[in-house]
């Protein structure tokens, strides 16, 4: 069988290559691909007979007619492989990555079968970067030489791989919906709900921008992610989402830990990537999340870069866990949905314990406390801040001066918060809403005021207008 040697060298639930299957679609169309295994190299295929005939040619093609470049003949590879591109992962016959450098469709000069017995094909090339008449001449039994023939194409610089950009630099993230009923079934699977900052990473050619939510570049605020980001975009162009975090002696996120360590130990940061929206410049959000899942393995990321690990239908268990480890909880995906950039029931979040984020309106000052005794919260609700409650916990010395010097620099008049109550035995300090604080809490009470609020740290990848209050949507339902 022609592919019996192809299927052989390979364990396909181990490598993402299509299964070796003959094919007489009779198209002549060939493919170039660049493929960075042990050795470098470029793999030639020509379309004949329902297969591909592949040459691996390690110096690639020269339009100078007196170069002859070696091509080895290797095993006759399917069809399907003429649109094959990504990693085949280490310990499989050829692992490496594999990048499509051209493709198109060719004209024999003779017959097919009259060159393979000769030892002399001769064709026409009609590719984007690959153009006129070359010839493959048997030298030793699988060496052949790969030279090109004279005419208008010849002469010309030695063509260079395309530079792969990504189909856009913005989008908006998909967003959880609060619930407190844990879905069943195998068509959901189960994260851990990290605790640190939201962020796209937007990676091409060795470029790299990181994106809050709220499209704030923070590509400087984490030089270890970027750098090992970088190098990987050198092989790929891609578009990631996930949280920076950074974990604390037990493992678990920690905001306020993440907080301390920017600018200090970038080495305790991480980049836990939990979906990919773009590959190889093709925009993938509307393939469903396993798909995605899977294209996200070929980056085979390590170091800070970690891949977010799932599990599916298994909600329970993993609520449990989540519970055990004292985690702020999980996430479920529908794995068949896309990833439509808005806050929707494909994705919902079930919390071990309560936390969100509020707007600062101000703040108050006492005897006991002249720096910061609390802040007074708030969230938008038809653009007008409603109260929330007061936070006067969380705060360590460090932090209260740090905050205070914040919000003195955005302090205002009272106006815009008729609908608070008064503090008459405390000195109040009004601000304008553009700062948000994560606020820990037991519950919100019949009034919607926070019960045993704690300060955990401000946050500057929310939007303060976005800010309003998280009803879990069973709550909803219910009202």
């Amino acid at each position: 069988m022609k592919l019996e040697k192809y299927n052989k060298k390979r364990n396909f639930e181990k490598t993402n290559e299509p299964i070796g299957k003959v094919k007489n679609e009779g198209k002549n169309r060939f493919v170039v691909q660049y493929h960075e295994a042990r050795a470098k190299h470029y793999d030639f295929r020509l379309e004949h007979d329902g297969v591909l005939l592949s040459w691996a040619v390690p110096k690639g093609f020269s339009y100078d007619t007196k170069v002859k470049r070696l091509a080895v003949k290797v095993e006759d590879h399917p069809l399907d492989y003429i649109n094959f591109e990504g990693v085949i992962p280490k310990g499989n016959y050829g692992a490496g990555t594999v990048q499509i450098f051209d493709k198109g469709k060719y004209s024999p000069v003779w017959d097919m079968d009259f060159g393979l017995n000769k030892g002399h094909l001769k064709f026409v090339l009609f590719g984007e970067k690959l153009k006129g008449e070359w010839s493959l001449l048997r030298t030793k039994d699988d060496n052949w030489l790969l030279i090109k023939s004279e005419d208008e194409f010849c002469g010309k610089s030695e063509p260079r791989i395309k530079k792969i950009k990504n189909p856009f630099t913005k989008c908006e993230v998909q967003l959880a919906t609060l619930t407190e009923k844990i879905p069943k079934g195998k068509n959901w699977l189960f994260e851990i709900k990290y605790d640190g900052y939201r962020m796209l990473a937007f990676c091409e050619n060795g470029k790299v921008v990181l994106q809050t939510r709220n499209h704030v570049d923070y590509t400087e605020k984490f030089p270890q992610i970027v750098k090992n980001l970088k190098k990987l975009s050198e092989k790929f162009a891609f578009v990631l989402d996930g949280e920076v975090v950074a974990f604390d002696e037990n493992g678990r996120s920690d905001f306020s830990l993440l907080r301390d360590e920017i600018g200090v130990n970038d080495s305790k940061i991480f980049y836990v990537v939990f979906d990919i929206l773009a590959f190889q410049g093709e925009d993938i959000r509307e393939k469903n999340l396993l798909e995605r899942k899977k294209i996200l393995e070929q980056l085979s990321l390590k170091g800070n870069l970690i891949n977010s690990s799932y599990v599916l239908g298994k909600g329970e268990e993993s609520f449990a866990l989540a519970k055990k480890m004292n985690l702020e909880g999980i996430v479920a995906k529908k794995v068949d949905s896309t990833y439509n950039g808005q806050r929707d029931e494909t994705w919902l979040k079930i919390k071990c314990r309560h936390r969100q984020e509020f707007v600062v309106c101000g703040y108050v000052v006492t005897e006991k406390n002249p720096i910061l005794s609390a802040l007074i919260l708030g969230y938008f609700e038809n653009e007008n801040p409603v109260y929330v409650g007061k936070v006067g916990t969380g705060f360590n010395s460090k932090n209260r001066v740090e905050i205070v010097k914040k919000l003195k620099k955005i302090a205002k008049k009272p106006d815009f918060f008729e609908n608070f109550p008064k503090f008459s035995h405390e000195k109040v300090i009004w601000v304008q809403p553009k700062e948000v604080a994560e606020i820990e809490f037991a519950e919100l009470t019949k009034d919607k005021i926070l019960r045993q609020p704690s300060f955990v740290g401000l946050r500057f990848d929310k939007e303060p207008k976005s800010v309003c209050l998280e009803m879990s949507h069973d709550r909803k339902n219910e009202d």
